[in-house]
């Protein structure tokens, strides 16, 4: 009796943690629940089961909640967005790059956090004693688990005629947040192949102008205008750009503060949300895994040289998987910079603008230069985050104007294309997730006509510029 009111107590650790979770999306209580607490029930058991310790059991599982209950609120804080299944993809980012995550997390909830995680973990080790279960109750413990945790992983046999909405909100409410997850987890891998299928890359005739123009395609982090925030920084060498450019203005993109890869995935594919389904939250965590219909492979068909520069871990998203999948053939990340000039501790954007100068100086035959920056990446320490956000783009400004003289001094026309991946994750920018973008040639100057675009609308106008 003593045993089982110990492992009862173990079990219930995590209650209240999982209650919070729902609080946090006003989830709804009903029949649903059992498979909402279905997880960490499974969670729970199959520690239990491997280490006969209840309160360690619960005590991990209440551990991995709370980390997920203040992910949640970070993100819904910063980004005004919850959590969805494909976070979990980007779990090992934090612990791999943790100045681009763990800054967000109030100082002291982090402390507290960790400190009361390693001090409960310390007691519970020195304290309690495993339990004498045997070896075929903990048999049986083991396979419930792994049963509940077979729930989990395969939940929609039980949606039956309750179908899902798809909207990450509406279902965390319907269901609960761990249920929802899995619910998408699921329905997302067993969509996946046709939708990989359904855009695989195929030959295109791109009608390109003889002599077929370079491409610079500038993926520019966190940029746009600081005066759109009233800030005075200005932006000469965009501004020059932009009025002779064949088509400049804001961009809509997806989501603010964050989620680089779906403005990314977005303007490269042409590929709207209605073709990536639940996918749509993060293109690269499983979808892009597999050769995509991109500019870059329309490109490579007509004889052009692909590679993306990014001066960063190439993991970072997966790109090293997914570019290759996008038609690059060449990717150039950190190692490929390990010399170059420095920017709060990040290759600088004027780094890129040099080595983009030399490769434009050097080319022989036509090319398509994909770069993703990285230097004006958040958050902005110090009293003026605004301020020092505004710094990162009078420095990638510079770069374009560094970008654009060697454009107009290359034998081959040169086409710029130039887009803010999302909104710098700041109080002065929210309000909206428009950023800016210009499409510019070097051998036919536009009027600067201004036009909003989408990032579908980005990828069609590009390859509107690469024919015209």
């Amino acid at each position: 009796m003593a045993a089982l009111t110990h492992a009862l107590i173990g079990a219930l650790l995590p209650l209240p943690i999982w209650l919070w979770l729902r609080w946090q999306v006003a989830a709804r209580f009903s029949a649903w629940v059992a498979l909402d607490a279905t997880p960490w029930l499974a969670g729970y058991l199959l520690l239990l089961g491997m280490t006969a310790r209840p309160l360690l059991s619960g005590g991990a599982v209440a551990g991995a909640l709370i980390f997920i209950g203040i992910a949640q609120f970070a993100k819904r804080a910063t980004l005004r967005d919850g959590l969805v299944f494909t976070d979990g993809g980007l779990l090992w980012q934090v612990f791999a790059h943790p100045r681009f995550y763990l800054p967000f997390v109030p100082r002291p909830v982090l402390a507290l956090g960790i400190a009361s995680g390693m001090a409960l973990t310390a007691f519970v080790l020195a304290l309690e004693p495993g339990l004498d279960l045997g070896a075929i109750a903990r048999m049986l413990i083991l396979l419930l688990g792994g049963a509940l945790l077979l729930v989990t992983l395969r939940p929609l046999f039980l949606l039956g005629r309750t179908p899902l909405q798809r909207d990450p909100a509406t279902d965390a409410a319907r269901f609960g947040p761990l249920a929802c997850f899995a619910f998408h987890a699921r329905l997302a891998a067993i969509e996946r192949a046709a939708r990989q299928a359904r855009h695989a890359p195929v030959p295109a005739a791109l009608g390109l102008a003889d002599p077929a123009p370079h491409l610079l395609l500038l993926q520019l982090e966190s940029f746009c205008d600081p005066r759109r925030f009233g800030l005075a920084q200005g932006l000469p060498h965009k501004d020059r750009l932009a009025e002779a450019a064949l088509t400049q203005g804001s961009l809509a993109v997806a989501a603010f503060g964050a989620n680089t890869m779906r403005t990314e995935f977005a303007v490269l594919t042409g590929l709207d949300d209605a073709a990536l389904g639940l996918d749509r939250f993060n293109p690269y965590f499983r979808l892009a895994r597999k050769p995509i219909q991109s500019l870059a492979w329309a490109l490579r068909g007509a004889g052009y040289g692909t590679l993306c520069l990014h001066p960063f871990d190439p993991r970072f998203f997966g790109r090293d998987k997914v570019l290759p999948a996008l038609g690059f053939a060449r990717f150039d990340a950190a190692a490929a910079f390990q010399q170059a000039e420095r920017a709060r501790g990040l290759v600088s954007d004027a780094a890129i603008a040099e080595r983009l100068a030399a490769d434009l100086a050097t080319a022989t035959s036509p090319g398509f230069w994909y770069v993703i920056s990285v230097a004006a990446h958040g958050p902005w320490q110090g009293d003026d985050p605004a301020g020092a956000w505004a710094a990162c783009m009078k420095a990638t400004d510079d770069m374009l104007g560094t970008v654009m003289r060697a454009a107009q001094g290359s034998a081959r026309p040169v086409v710029i294309a130039a887009f803010g991946d999302h909104r710098p994750a700041l109080a002065e920018a929210k309000g909206g997730t428009e950023t800016d973008y210009l499409i510019w040639r070097s051998d036919r100057p536009g009027t600067g006509r201004a036009e909003k675009l989408d990032a579908i609308g980005l990828h069609h106008a590009i390859m509107g510029a690469m024919q015209g």
